[in-house]
């Protein structure tokens, strides 16, 4: 499968006025190059799946990226959204359609910056899906393609995320989400639980009956768990090595549920060791590298790894004199390579690749 790279690096810099060599123009000829604008309709609803940060993250995918692939579609006479799901649990920033609106507004994302409207796509609470084991956000499942715009980053569970994670941890509801990281469903420990009820109020399904889950009603949403702060509700959460199995099993319930109309855009700035979720930023590993554009979210996501592994570390970064495989040096307990594997096994794509500069 080929991948099309264009560089960060600026080699005219010291001449006043090169705007072609923006990563906003290169992402753009990337763009046609890969010939993503085959899967674009006239007038068809076309998504563009970003991330756009915890509060507290600033290393997260800059809106003027995101404004770039906007006015790229409306040139073709397309029909743009923006669209993220919200977080798993109920306290973090980005838990609710609310609070993730608001969180992407405080990050610089609106419609007026973007130029386009942003779409909640798992609706007010993040479990409006298409049904199933592995629920799809149902206002994802209903446009027309889907540009899955991704920042390349480590993962301290996953070990790497990009367009594989983008799409199976960000394109499914929090039932979705939450089959990555437990297993079972949420119990109460009598023993701890004091009946205060906050478990209660927050249960969208009206499960939770302390010192009882309703395991037939359960959502698996999590919000129970996020705000007991007595630690009295507990599910058994999964190991690294069957988390990165999972992102890619969700990964292929995304693709089989959406239909091929996918494009792929990997960014490598600003590659720090774990992802944007956190309401914090470490130092990037790498000096950026560039981007990139394929139809194979398999082939970009193992072309990404390849790059930034043969890049120079960052001193004084979490990297910083590690292995040869940057990611499994930052983040040792985890593994990339199954992530990768388990989405080939499943036919989402293929880690072989030919890079076209």
């Amino acid at each position: 499968m080929e991948v099309y790279f264009a560089s960060s690096r600026v080699k005219d810099f010291r001449q006043w006025w090169v705007p072609e060599e923006s990563l906003l123009e290169k992402m753009e000829r990337l763009f046609f190059s890969a010939s993503l604008d085959k899967i674009i309709a006239k007038g068809s609803s076309v998504g563009i799946k970003v991330h756009f940060g915890e509060p507290g993250d600033v290393h997260y995918i800059r809106p003027a990226y995101v404004s770039k692939a906007v006015d790229i579609l409306k040139g073709l006479e397309a029909s743009p959204v923006i669209v993220e799901t919200a977080g798993l649990g109920w306290r973090p920033g980005r838990t609710s359609a609310k609070k993730h609106l608001l969180a992407a507004r405080k990050n610089g994302f609106c419609e007026e910056t973007l130029g386009a409207p942003i779409l909640i796509a798992d609706g007010d609470s993040g479990l409006d899906g298409n049904g199933g084991d592995i629920p799809v956000a149902k206002g994802i499942v209903d446009l027309d393609s889907l540009v899955v715009l991704s920042h390349a980053t480590g993962h301290i569970q996953a070990g790497f995320g990009g367009a594989i994670k983008n799409l199976g941890v960000g394109c499914v509801t929090k039932t979705g989400k939450f089959r990555i990281h437990f297993d079972g469903t949420p119990k109460i420990k009598e023993e701890l639980c004091d009946m205060c009820n906050k478990c209660v109020e927050v249960c969208p399904a009206g499960a939770v009956h302390p010192p009882l889950i309703n395991e037939t009603a359960c959502l698996l949403c999590n919000a129970c768990l996020d705000v007991c702060d007595r630690g009295a509700v507990e599910v058994r959460a999964i190991d690294p090595m069957t988390l990165s199995k999972r992102i890619a099993e969700n990964t292929k319930a995304v693709v089989d549920a959406f239909g091929e109309n996918i494009a792929y855009i990997n960014l490598l700035v600003d590659i720090i060791p774990h992802c944007d979720c956190h309401p914090h930023s470490d130092i990037p590993i790498v000096p950026d590298i560039g981007a990139l554009a394929s139809k194979d979210p398999v082939a970009i996501d193992m072309a990404s790894i390849d790059l930034i592994n043969e890049a120079p570390g960052v001193n004084g970064s979490a990297f910083e004199g590690g292995s040869a495989d940057k990611f499994s040096s930052v983040n040792p307990a985890t593994s990339w390579e199954i992530q990768i594997d388990t989405a080939e096994k499943l036919g989402v794509g293929r880690r072989e690749y030919r890079l076209i500069q």
